[in-house]
């Protein structure tokens, strides 16, 4: 049974769960800006499955706060006031000063902790491992803070000017955090919104898509986003990564359509390319055809580019059949010797010659030619601003 002497042992645990929960509401601050700005990984280690995908509330509108404020930076600054707090009522005599205020932050915390988690449920329809964590934390920090012993012989009281210099201290620590996690806060925010102004400002270009192509989302979508790409370009990698989250945010506002554009000359129409730069890309574009001849081809396109350095000569449809489960394996290789799987590999990237693409990653938005990609965030505003008009 817990008594007066032995409950004051539960403070340095409200520092340390204190310290627990800072500590991932930084790795989420650090996911959230990786995410946005598009340096994150297609395959997230917290990406589980349907139901727990850390990107898709990490790109909701309820993951941010106004200005674009990561909601896990707001957490970094409860967490180190509890934590300042509760370090201060290790001394015996200001711990039923600070009770109160500790009992009322962390159920501030707690009570957050359980709207967060009823609009993951509600709005969004995802979880996130790390917030479920971040509610374990809370739950443990109000149960610790509300059995701390709340009367004392030598008590005296604790400033209200300390708990607010303590608040302060910990907004700025936050801030400090928020931005030095942020891999571009040293862009001007002026800069990007001129991007984006001459974005909507470029000519419109009629794109002709085949009516075989791949695409993610509803074909009636107000807004089209084609990529013309290729599996073995690094910059490529990079537009993937960046375009993929907005796939979690965006499921019913834009048609994301695949186009191939290898760089390599045995499967490319462009009369410019006289070389090949790439040599895996014609056949790791023809095991993104063929997988999508199974209906797999956005799982094939998320392995591909997360293989991009390891693809051999004929090796590629081994890497992707060892990551696709339920591919099969026989169809894939007969898909990939018809020589009508080259043909529309041809055919896509005669539609980007037609287009004037010169050069990997290039995308049409709404016919509007974005060439080299965009950081995630970027995308999101100009989207935002599209949706508008």
């Amino acid at each position: 049974m817990t008594t007066e002497k032995t409950r004051p042992a539960l403070t340095p645990l409200l520092a340390l769960l204190a310290t627990v929960g800072a500590a991932i509401s930084i790795w989420q601050t650090r996911l959230f800006h990786l995410t946005r700005s598009g340096r994150g990984e297609m395959k997230s280690f917290c990406n589980i499955n349907a139901t727990f995908d850390c990107t898709a509330v990490e790109m909701s509108r309820f993951a941010e706060l106004p200005g674009g404020i990561p909601l896990s930076g707001f957490a970094i600054a409860g967490y180190v006031l509890i934590l300042i707090l509760s370090l201060f009522a290790l001394d015996g005599s200001l711990r039923k000063a600070l009770r109160p205020w500790l009992i009322g932050l962390t159920g501030l915390s707690l009570a957050f902790s359980a709207v967060y988690l009823a609009i993951m449920v509600g709005v969004i329809g995802k979880l996130c491992l790390l917030c479920i964590f971040i509610d374990v934390i809370n739950s443990a920090l109000f149960v610790v803070a509300w059995t701390l012993p709340g009367a004392g012989k030598s008590d005296r009281p604790f400033p209200f000017s300390r708990v607010a210099g303590s608040a302060v201290a910990s907004v700025v620590v936050a801030l400090l955090l928020t931005k030095g996690l942020d891999p571009m806060a040293e862009i001007k925010s002026a800069d990007l919104q001129d991007h984006i102004e001459s974005i909507l400002s470029a000519p419109v270009n009629p794109v002709n898509l085949p009516a075989s192509v791949f695409s993610v989302g509803p074909t009636d979508a107000p807004i089209t986003l084609v990529k013309f790409s290729d599996y073995e370009c690094p910059a490529c990698r990079l537009g993937a990564n960046s375009i993929h989250p907005l796939f979690k945010r965006y499921e019913k506002q834009i048609r994301f359509v695949f186009m191939n554009f290898p760089l390599a000359a045995e499967c490319n129409t462009d009369p410019n390319l006289k070389r090949t730069i790439h040599p895996f890309a014609c056949e790791a574009a023809a095991v993104a055809v063929c997988a999508g001849e199974q209906g797999r081809f956005l799982e094939a396109y998320e392995s591909l580019f997360s293989h991009q350095g390891d693809f051999q000569k004929d090796r590629i449809a081994d890497l992707v059949l060892a990551d696709i489960s339920g591919l099969d394996a026989g169809k894939l290789k007969e898909c990939l010797a018809q020589p009508s799987t080259g043909e529309r590999i041809r055919a896509e990237s005669a539609a980007g010659v037609a287009l004037k693409v010169q050069s990997t990653p290039t995308f049409f938005i709404n016919g509007r030619k974005v060439e080299g990609g965009l950081p995630t965030r970027v995308w999101i505003d100009l989207i935002e601003r599209m949706l508008t008009k």
